[in-house]
């Protein structure tokens, strides 16, 4: 991170200021009461609002209806192949299909986790602290409560990863096409195999996501996919609290919107900050090249940054990326990004009703965690050899 004071200095800081966030954290729980656990246990669905969407597409898909004009609160955003994925589930009752979707997507991150904590030869302490860390996580625990995609997505990130550090090119190319099918605002995480040349994992990825899109043609209608066409078609950057995207925090900031006060009235900075998150994601598509294992998780977080929607729970995505850094010894910056993923979504409560445009600065807290992920997954880029393993303090073997 620095010279000034040598890694072990920096280290007590990163790790003083993760603490001191931790316990903001810990009095945010206790001054807001988020009851995350509660929204998961509810039997209300409009709390599971996503999943809602998801399962009445799953109905719509099975009775030969419209995918996307289902009734539900929130508009299904994922494509036509997620609901041939998750279609079992429209045969059950929608709070039992709830259940078993938390079910599978609880497995789901604590086998990747604990997959990847075991690749990189992750022991002892940390793989502890970073394991619960991330399973109590802010984040996970409210993608859980709605029923999210991402623990899928990132299982999927973890496969494409897995398979790149064995050289099996085209399981990690087709792994990858599969996540951008279902999560096309990643898109950008195909620069990974490309700027590296990989050319065989590259056209795996490009058929693997087309084949899934067609799979999503054939079986949904080519009516659906359409309409999905049209849903991404009328999307923008939302203003949203929870829009941590550089387009969202500029269209919070400099548009007139009901969620936060506008520092002024120039729509026209949304474009700039799309071109500025663009200028990211190109920046770490050079760095890339130098690191084939960080490099993933720096560019996954330069496609959040650049998405017109990217909520505070897509940091889901990058838990295993920490757990890259714990390994390599990086263990401050690591524990502050853990401290970070804590802060409960209640955050914008203590300042919605200000009415300033400092609140609304403060309500943007996402996108400063995000960025903070962004840099320092890129910062650690290039730094496989010598890195050290905080279980022995032996180098880490990256070539595994």
């Amino acid at each position: 991170m620095g010279k000034i004071g040598g890694p072990r200095v920096w280290d007590a800081v990163f790790m003083t200021v993760g603490f001191w966030v931790l316990a903001l954290s810990l009095w945010m729980d206790v001054r807001v009461g988020g009851g995350t656990l509660e929204r998961i246990s509810t039997q209300v669905m409009d709390i599971h609002a996503d999943f809602d969407s998801f399962w009445r597409s799953a109905r719509a898909l099975l009775s030969g209806e419209d995918l996307y004009d289902t009734g539900a609160r929130l508009v299904n955003l994922n494509p036509p192949v997620w609901t041939v994925l998750i279609s079992p589930l429209g045969y059950l009752e929608v709070l039992t299909a709830y259940r078993v979707f938390v079910v599978i997507s609880l497995v789901t991150t604590v086998g990747y986790l604990a997959w990847t904590a075991e690749e990189v030869r992750l022991g002892g302490a940390w793989a502890l602290i970073g394991g619960v860390m991330l399973l109590l996580s802010s984040p996970l625990l409210s993608t859980l409560a709605l029923g999210q995609v991402y623990p899928v997505l990132a299982l999927g990130l973890v496969g494409a990863w897995m398979a790149d550090r064995r050289e099996r090119w085209m399981a990690s190319g087709v792994a990858l096409g599969l996540v951008v099918a279902l999560k096309p605002s990643l898109l950008p995480v195909l620069l990974w195999p490309l700027v590296r040349r990989r050319w065989r994992s590259f056209g795996a990825a490009l058929a693997a996501g087309a084949a899934a899109t067609l799979v999503g043609v054939i079986l949904a209608g080519p009516g659906a996919t359409f309409d999905y066409i049209g849903i991404l078609r009328e999307g923008s950057a939302s203003p949203y609290w929870d829009n941590a995207s550089l387009p969202g925090a500029a269209a919070r900031l400099f548009t007139d919107n009901p969620y936060a006060e506008h520092a002024a009235t120039l729509p026209w900075m949304v474009y700039v900050a799309y071109a500025v998150a663009i200028g990211l994601v190109i920046l770490t598509a050079i760095k890339v090249q130098h690191d084939q294992e960080a490099g993933l998780w720096a560019l996954v977080a330069a496609s959040l940054l650049a998405s017109p929607i990217a909520w505070h729970n897509y940091l889901v995505l990058l838990g295993p990326g920490i757990l890259l850094l714990l390994a390599r010894g990086r263990a401050g910056p690591a524990f502050l990004l853990l401290a970070l993923q804590s802060i409960p979504a209640q955050w914008p409560l203590l300042w919605n009703d200000d009415g300033t445009v400092a609140a609304s600065l403060a309500m943007t807290l996402y996108l400063y965690i995000l960025l903070a992920h962004w840099f320092v997954f890129l910062a650690a880029t290039g730094e496989t050899e010598g890195a050290a393993d905080p279980a022995s303090g032996r180098p880490v073997d990256s070539a595994r």
